[in-house]
């Protein structure tokens, strides 16, 4: 649209000479040809009368109003004159130099009113104007002049040509009916430069319309600079002579192709408005506009179905303030690189129902830009393997830029505001992901065109594959490749759904940071991977924290602070507990509790009941594809009265996750309310009750029967509280000691 004021301000121009042959030559009607006639007048040869030397004067009120002199004067019987060397000068009234006609032949005929000149016919004022053609006829009655012929005229840098041209005086209209064509040859001091051509199959210029006309293929030149249209149309104030507005129809187009600032706009109308001081106010675009500009790198295009450009008037030109467009359209910008930048600047694109867009002072950087309808913004870097197009969508959008090179420095959007990431590489081992919310509002990297960080307001939003998390509001910055949700957050997966006061999304390595009261939902053991050592498939497991790692990617997450996982009545807490899918275990570290309530056992009524098993260590792994849960450091195991301590232990699980072993070595006690038993293993089978303790020696105090047992080997069934002894190959000798009561 810049190049549109230019194009405009030359437009104008060539209207103004149009008007100012048209004017001189309406001045001189009373001595002009009329058009070609195709009567045939019955003409003598009867010579009345030759006169050399021939001069009239012709008054009104004692002044002069036009001289004709002529070589020589030869009158007809039939009353014309056929002049020879003609020489006509109109005056104005004040008695000055108004029009002088030259031409080598001159045919007068009084009874029709029409005046003949042939031959090297010129046309001159005082003002400079010349017009020369071979042939020129003037019709006083219909008072219309013409030539049939090639016509040139001239005055001070301005010229131009038509082959054929007609003038009606009474219509004050003037019509260049074939290759008509006008020159603006610049002064030496002009700032514009190059001439000024104007060219079409047809002109025509209507004083009392106030319109000039170029037809037929309109082009006007300056330069590397080109303007095209199927007709080109000025209108004109009559009585200033200053033109209105331009118009442009039928495949309109200006080009300028000078080099670093190569630039087009085509469209199938335009239109130039202009204020009283012919400075360009507005330039409309219609039908499938298009403007695409190319400064150096810098490269800007926007289309529509209309354009709109407003101008702010300068001392010497004016200058684009205002774009806004009708109809969905498409702006396509280009940065400058700034100092220093490494990269190229990515491509960005803004698309909507309708757009404005405000310049700075000057016109060549954008100042904002406001799109309205199915807003959409796209950011697309140079294809590499980390490379990603930003897509944000909303209803509205608004951008502010830099101070130059057009690069976004701010945009806000609102209604239904939805940001892609897209991985432009194939191999890529990130994944698309959406941000999305109500409203909102970001900043840009000036130097890489990138987003910077988002702020999002209202039912904040992120989608990744199967991983996704909402809020209340969330913040994204790109140097930490961190999505912040803030205000009641929730995160899932296809796997378990979390909650906690703040969560953070990290988006380069796929993981989830959760803080403050953290909820975790797993949807049932089997989406946890078999990590947790809980018996039921199917039913959900729920673990909560005061903080929560959770990597995606690696399928692990860990849990920190005062932790719990539980299914059911089973649970296991500690400080931390962490999760690995991919190697199938859990482990937890300091404070361990657990309890498993898949443990059964006979009573004293001989039915099996749930007896559930406690156990607390330092630390507990459990693997599934051992079905074995370890515990270390300090593990006490409670089950009903009975009390196991030792150094560390190990849980055997069957099919179905219940408890079918358990062994503990290390300095073993086992405690019941009437014994007491020490080594340095012991190894519990659930199905029989049975406990084999192993030492050197074990030993086993029955406080009920007063009896003491120690050997290598020591078997006690709890059902009956038998106890055997035996290490199994009899090379180690048994001792019992009984204490006899008084």
């Amino acid at each position: 649209m810049p190049r549109a004021a230019r194009w405009a301000s030359l437009l104008v121009f060539a209207a103004l000479v149009i008007l100012i042959v048209a004017t001189i030559v309406r001045r001189s009607r009373q001595a002009q040809a009329p058009p070609l006639l195709r009567s045939n007048p019955v003409l003598t040869d009867t010579i009345v009368s030759i006169t050399d030397g021939y001069r009239y004067t012709a008054t009104e009120d004692g002044r002069r109003t036009f001289q004709l002199i002529a070589a020589r004067d030869t009158s007809f019987a039939d009353g014309r004159h056929e002049l020879q060397k003609v020489d006509l000068t109109s005056y104005t009234p004040e008695g000055k130099d108004n029009l002088r006609v030259q031409a080598e032949r001159g045919v007068y005929r009084p009874a029709e009113g029409i005046v003949v000149l042939d031959g090297q016919v010129r046309i001159s004022n005082p003002d400079g104007l010349e017009v020369a053609t071979e042939s020129l006829v003037y019709n006083q009655r219909e008072e219309v002049a013409s030539t049939p012929v090639a016509m040139q005229f001239k005055r001070a840098a301005m010229s131009g040509s038509s082959t054929g041209a007609v003038l009606y005086a009474k219509q004050r209209l003037l019509a260049l009916q074939q290759d008509a064509r006008v020159v603006n040859t610049l002064q030496p001091d002009a700032k514009v430069g190059a001439p000024v051509e104007i060219k079409s199959a047809r002109a025509e210029y209507s004083e009392t319309e106030g319109i000039v006309r170029f037809t037929g293929d309109a082009v006007v030149v300056q330069g590397v600079q080109v303007g095209r249209a199927d007709a080109i149309t000025g209108f004109v104030e009559p009585e200033t002579r200053k033109v209105l507005r331009l118009e442009l129809r039928g495949s309109s187009s200006l080009e300028d192709s000078a080099e670093g600032r190569k630039s087009t706009i085509n469209a199938r109308d335009m239109d130039f408005f202009f204020d009283q001081m012919q400075h360009l106010s507005l330039a409309v675009a219609t039908g499938s506009a298009r403007a695409h500009a190319l400064e150096g790198a810098s490269e800007r295009e926007i289309t529509s179905e209309k354009l709109e450009a407003r101008y702010t008037q300068g001392q010497e030109k004016s200058t684009l303030s205002e774009v806004v467009s009708q109809g969905r359209t498409k702006i396509r910008l280009g940065a400058e690189p700034a100092d220093g930048a490494k990269k190229p600047v990515p491509e960005r694109v803004i698309e909507a129902d309708a757009v404005k867009v405000l310049f700075k002072a000057g016109g060549k950087y954008i100042s904002e830009a406001e799109a309205s309808g199915n807003a959409v913004l796209v950011v697309t870097p140079e294809i590499g393997p980390d490379a990603e197009r930003k897509r944000m969508r909303a209803s509205r959008m608004k951008a502010e830029f830099y101070e130059s090179g057009n690069s976004i420095r701010v945009i806000t959007a609102e209604g239904g505001a939805q940001v892609d990431f897209e991985p432009l590489d194939d191999k890529s081992k990130t994944a698309a992901r959406t941000i999305s919310g109500r409203k909102m509002s970001g900043t840009f990297h000036e130097t890489t065109q990138d987003i910077a960080d988002l702020s999002i307001e209202g039912e904040a939003k992120f989608v990744e594959s199967d991983r996704q998390a909402t809020a209340s509001r969330a913040v994204y910055s790109s140097n930490s490749e961190m999505l912040m949700l803030r205000g009641r957050p929730s995160a899932w997966d296809a796997s378990a759904r979390t909650n906690a006061e703040e969560i953070d999304v990290q988006l380069g390595d796929e993981t989830t940071l959760a803080r403050g009261r953290v909820r975790t939902t797993y949807y049932s053991r089997e989406t946890t991977g078999g990590t947790a050592p809980f018996k039921k498939e199917k039913a959900p497991v729920f673990l909560t924290a005061d903080r929560a790692v959770v990597r995606h990617r690696e399928g692990a997450a860990r849990y920190m602070g005062d932790v719990r996982a539980w299914q059911d009545d089973n649970f296991v807490s500690a400080e931390t507990i962490e999760l690995d899918r991919n190697e199938r275990m859990m482990t937890a570290v300091d404070g361990v509790q657990s309890a498993l309530y898949s443990v059964e056992r006979e009573t004293e009524g001989g039915r099996r009941e749930i007896v559930p098993l406690f156990v607390s260590a330092d630390r507990l792994t459990y693997r599934e594809d051992s079905r074995t849960l370890n515990y270390e450091g300090k593990v006490h195991i409670r089950q009903a009265t009975d009390r196991i301590e030792s150094g560390s232990a190990e849980a055997l699980m069957d099919q179905e996750n219940r408890l079918t072993r358990l062994t503990a070595v290390t300095g073993v006690v086992l405690v019941q309310p009437e014994r007491r038993a020490e080594g340095d293993r012991l190894d519990y089978e659930v199905e029989t009750e049975t406990a084999i303790l192993l030492g050197n020696p074990a030993r086993i105090d029955d406080r009920a029967r007063s009896v003491t047992t120690k050997g290598a080997q020591l078997t006690l069934h709890l059902r009956d509280a038998r106890i055997e002894a035996n290490d199994g190959s009899g090379a180690r000798r048994v001792r019992t000691t009984h204490r006899i009561q008084r």
